[in-house]
């Protein structure tokens, strides 16, 4: 038998992880992992048969001591188990956004697109309309509010005509 390198950590991780992918005991076990780790089956072979089989069966047979970890890291299974945030099935409550935190935070593109559905909402029939949006900011909404800069309300009106309907 050729000399069989030794494994670095990381191929003992992917080792692991073969393992977990391809079940014991299904056909050409070994086969999968040798390809999926991309390394000769013989090697594969011998890291299973000589190392991990041989170190279960020393662990098994009372030959080698399991390492003595402190009473701190173990918990019941209860505890395990438990939720760090409280109740499991109590749904999150969601907090909409502020217009405030919408007129800060939204595209250029996405105005553009609330513009366009909010000039549709303002044309349709006060009956066939649905329900107000916090995207519907008016001019209105906004005056003297520092948020647009520089700009005069004035100098925006100028632009803004009845005709444009």
């Amino acid at each position: 038998m050729a000399l069989i390198p030794p494994w670095t950590r990381d191929n003992d991780k992917r080792f692991e992880l073969a393992l977990v992918i391809f079940p014991e005991g299904s056909p050409y076990f070994l086969e999968y992992i040798a390809e999926f780790l991309q390394k000769p089956l013989e090697e594969v072979k011998y890291y299973y048969d000589a190392i991990l089989v041989y170190d279960v069966v020393l662990i098994e047979s009372g030959k080698y001591a399991l390492p003595k970890y402190p009473e701190a890291y173990y918990v019941s299974l209860t505890e395990a188990t438990e939720s760090k945030h409280g109740e499991t099935n109590q749904i999150p409550r969601i907090i909409p956004w502020t217009e405030e935190e919408h007129r800060e935070f939204v595209t250029s593109t996405q105005v553009a697109s609330h513009a366009q559905k909010y000039d549709k909402r303002q044309k349709l029939d006060s009956k066939k309309r649905k329900r107000w949006s916090v995207l519907d900011i008016t001019l209105e909404s906004t005056k003297g509010k520092s948020d647009f800069g520089d700009v005069d309300d004035d100098d925006v009106l100028m632009y803004i005509s009845d005709d444009d309907d």
